[in-house]
């Protein structure tokens, strides 16, 4: 006996349709949380040329040879008639030398252009950036760890020690700098509250909330950025509409799946003699 297939696929449709609904409104609430808890998300891009312009100046950056036996040498970058010389904090690895660019600084140094992406859409800042209606920044960042440690051993576990230097490009010429620790406390609230507490005593640490955060994220190895708790993740805002898309997942592929499970047929009676 065929069973009718109308039911579970009336079902599945409906459950996805519930999935669709509770995805719109999950990404309303996290966008609504992340408005009103000061948290903005970056559009960003890293930069790997030795040699371009920005606000119409030229940046060039070079590599400075060692001035001591064993030491790891400079970088230098030119912006317009600024110069910045950097040294080099982790050494490049024994292939580094067949990277193109920049990419042979990657585990100390990354060159990242950004802009804000809050509650805005993407192609369109894209656009908007590459007609030169909306500008966005550039930023050279930096990661030191303690001194005399290998950074392929206790240099990635020691994460407390790593300081993070930030040289922002101004629009008018030169160099805005930063520096931050790695951040201890998970969220932000804790982070504020260490802030305080310290007062003008001590290095500050990265915001996880901030920009700064962001871009130093791309010179932590996988699995080294620090936790944050529950309570400081746009997932708070959730709430019961993320158990509900979950759900209604798993019941359309239930459901789709007795739609078109086969069919078992009855056999034929035998014969009567």
């Amino acid at each position: 006996m065929r069973r009718p297939r109308t039911i579970p696929l009336a079902l599945a449709i409906l459950s996805v349709a519930l999935m669709l609904g509770a995805v719109v409104v999950m990404a309303r609430r996290i966008v609504d949380y992340n408005q009103t808890q000061g948290r903005a998300t970056y559009v960003q891009y890293e930069v790997t040329d030795n040699r371009f312009s920005y606000n119409d100046l030229p940046v060039s950056i070079e590599d400075l040879p060692a001035e001591k036996p064993g030491g790891l040498g400079a970088v230098r970058i030119t912006f317009g008639d600024e110069v910045l010389d950097l040294p080099v904090t982790i050494p490049p690895n024994e292939f580094a030398d067949n990277f193109p660019g920049l990419e042979r600084h990657a585990d100390w140094m990354r060159l990242v252009r950004f802009a804000e992406l809050t509650g805005r859409d993407y192609n369109q800042l894209m656009q908007a950036i590459g007609e030169g209606k909306e500008d966005d920044r550039l930023v050279l960042v930096t990661k030191s760890i303690r001194p005399g440690v290998n950074p392929e051993t206790w240099g990635k576990v020691w994460r407390k020690d790593w300081i993070f230097d930030f040289y922002e490009f101004l629009p008018e010429g030169g160099f805005r700098h930063e520096r931050f620790a790695y951040p201890h406390a998970r969220s932000a609230e804790q982070q504020e509250a260490l802030r305080q507490a310290e007062g003008d005593g001590g290095l500050p640490e990265l915001n996880t909330r901030s920009w700064q955060f962001q871009m130093a994220h791309l010179l932590m190895p996988e699995g080294s950025s620090p936790r944050i708790i529950a309570g400081d993740s746009p997932l708070v805002a959730v709430g019961w509409v993320f158990p509900v898309g979950v759900f209604s997942v798993l019941a359309a592929t239930v459901f789709l799946l007795l739609a078109f499970a086969p069919q078992r047929t009855a056999s034929p009676a035998p014969a009567a003699d």
